[in-house]
């Protein structure tokens, strides 16, 4: 008799540590500690780096003069002009940091901002076309997400900003069992790879140089401890658990 008794009780025990390891994965509350005052912060520009793909706009109060800068007609811009196309039409940051344009030649991109570069063509220009308009943009701004989400993924961005929070939600969020605290991005700047913890459950975030997220960022979100018992360890499926906890009680009742 006290051996059933003591069965049981495993068996018990067992059920309970699942339970708790699934309420624990549904219940981590994130951003806690939000300070009543805020500090505005401004949005930063994304820096050029060796490797991007640049979409140059150039226009002028005579287009014909801008034609030879332009492969596609700007009025084409966002319909035939799909974005794979632009990326075979854009400049190109060779392992130098340069674009070549025609007529100007070559330009330093590597290390600045595209409104930056936009008003170092626009100045080139000036000498060959009368009041230059120039718009630069980044079109191969691409952010990785894998692991715990529900759609990883590489997504292209196409506004040059975006959020750890805003990828997380386009990734179709965190499952349950992700590792809230402890989520890795890996960024490759100046060739050299930097690696970030962030705590996804703390406002200290906020703060970060990782909250707004670099071109060719990748992220991983990781499985949490309980998630890994689950997923390796005794509670590895709940069906089977189910069924061998029953039998067990069946068997020594």
């Amino acid at each position: 008799m006290l051996y059933n008794d003591i069965m049981k009780k495993i068996c018990y025990i067992i059920c309970g540590l699942f339970l708790l390891s699934s309420c624990k994965n549904s219940q981590v509350l994130l951003f806690q500690n939000i300070p009543e005052n805020i500090v505005e912060t401004s949005i930063p520009e994304p820096i050029i780096k060796n490797g991007d793909i640049l979409d140059i706009s150039i226009s002028s109060l005579n287009n014909q003069s801008t034609n030879i800068f332009s492969p596609t007609n700007p009025n084409q811009f966002g319909t035939l002009r799909n974005l794979e196309s632009r990326k075979l039409e854009g400049y190109l940051v060779d392992s130098s940091g340069n674009i070549e344009m025609p007529i100007i030649g070559k330009l330093k991109a590597k290390g600045v901002t595209c409104s930056i570069l936009s008003e170092s063509i626009k100045i080139k220009l000036e000498e060959f076309i009368k009041t230059p308009f120039v718009r630069s943009k980044i079109i191969n701004f691409r952010v990785s997400i894998l692991g715990e989400v529900n759609s990883p993924g590489s997504y292209d961005v196409l506004n040059q900003s975006i959020t750890l929070p805003e990828i997380i939600s386009i990734a179709g969020g965190l499952k349950n069992s992700a590792d809230r605290k402890k989520i890795m991005i890996v960024r490759n700047s100046e060739n050299k790879i930097y690696r970030e913890f962030i705590d996804f459950t703390s406002y200290e975030f906020f703060k970060s140089n990782y909250y707004y997220l670099q071109q060719n960022d990748q992220i991983f979100v990781s499985p949490n401890q309980s998630s890994l018992y689950l997923e390796y360890g005794i509670l590895k499926n709940a069906g089977v658990l189910s069924l061998l906890t029953s039998i067990l009680i069946l068997i020594f009742k």
